[in-house]
């Protein structure tokens, strides 16, 4: 896997400013850090899985609401300390009138989860969520990519920075890059060999039971 540094480097050359009296370091990180966030954002469009992950949240009794996980974007099933899943209900769904006790449903509200009844006391569960990986800062970091495609992350930054002076060469990196990203897509869309896709309604999704 590329690293920031050998990234920095590619784009560097693709804008021809190989030193750092224009564009300096920071500068080159931001760009690179840029059009990486851009893609795994395409990333999540086209597979809403591929940064799926999980933590564990607990509850505190008398309290409805638990923070999402600092990295979560999105949340998809939560599991008891048996593994059996709590089902996602609509908050309008709620009975608010319940004695509190162990929850049987949960919802989001902003950033939190909300449970269903209140808990009457602390509760642990596995939480499986979208995440959104953390910008590269040091030179020996790597993008959370599929291996061999990084050097599309270099063609989308040179792109954004708008410094590529010669317009052969514009046209050549814009269609290096439509080309790339089309194969990128297709490769991050795709299921991992012998493995079947999961369903929208399955017991995966958010809604499982």
């Amino acid at each position: 896997m590329k690293t920031l540094s050998q990234l920095v480097t590619e784009f560097r050359q693709i804008i021809d400013q190989p030193n750092t009296a224009i564009v300096t370091a920071a500068m080159a990180n931001r760009e690179i850090n840029k059009a990486t966030n851009e893609l795994y954002t395409l990333m999540l469009e086209r597979n809403p899985r591929y940064f799926l992950t999980s933590s564990t949240i607990s509850t505190t009794a008398s309290t409805a609401f638990v923070n999402y996980p600092s990295d979560c974007v999105t949340p998809n099933k939560l599991l008891d300390s048996d593994s059996l899943t709590i089902p996602h209900r609509d908050l309008e769904a709620f009975d608010y009138y319940a004695d509190s006790g162990e929850p049987t449903a949960w919802d989001t509200v902003g950033r939190r989860f909300i449970f269903s009844p209140i808990p009457d006391a602390v509760y642990t569960y596995t939480v499986y969520y979208t995440y959104m990986p953390t910008d590269m800062s040091a030179n020996d970091d790597t993008p959370t990519f599929i291996p061999g495609y990084e050097n599309i992350i270099a063609l989308k930054a040179a792109i954004n920075s708008q410094m590529i002076r010669e317009e052969d060469v514009r046209d050549k990196i814009q269609y290096e890059y439509a080309s790339s990203l089309k194969a990128f897509l297709n490769a991050v869309g795709s299921a991992p060999t012998a493995a079947s896709r999961r369903t929208v309604d399955s017991t995966y999704d958010i809604g499982g039971t």
